[in-house]
């Protein structure tokens, strides 16, 4: 995850923890001018802030290899693993509230 370093830091970006937690998801891939942890930023980039593929800031992959990936992996239904594993690592970490019950 050195990668990011070389670039401005974004709200969107992932902690080391949960690019540990996603890595094996996306398995051995071909290899790529772009790490995978900087296309998943971008990606998660875009989500966060609504914005167009091409509006990416010019410090990650090009938006063409981005969105490329997105829709490679959205057909694969790889997104809908990652986001669970997420989902699941967010709701492990939580700190539990107690709950009012009348029973």
């Amino acid at each position: 995850m050195e990668d990011t370093a070389l670039r401005k830091q974004y709200s969107s970006d992932m902690s080391v923890h949960d690019w540990q937690r996603l890595e094996p998801l996306l398995g051995v891939r071909r290899r790529s001018k772009w790490p995978l942890v900087e296309v998943v930023n971008a990606v998660l980039y875009v989500l966060k802030n609504g914005c167009l593929w091409r509006d990416l800031p010019g410090d990650f992959p090009p938006w063409g290899t981005v969105y490329w990936y997105f829709i490679k992996w959205q057909r694969e239904g790889l997104l809908d693993e990652l986001n669970a594993c997420l989902n699941a690592d967010c709701r492990e970490t939580a700190p539990k509230k107690r709950r009012l019950s009348a029973y």
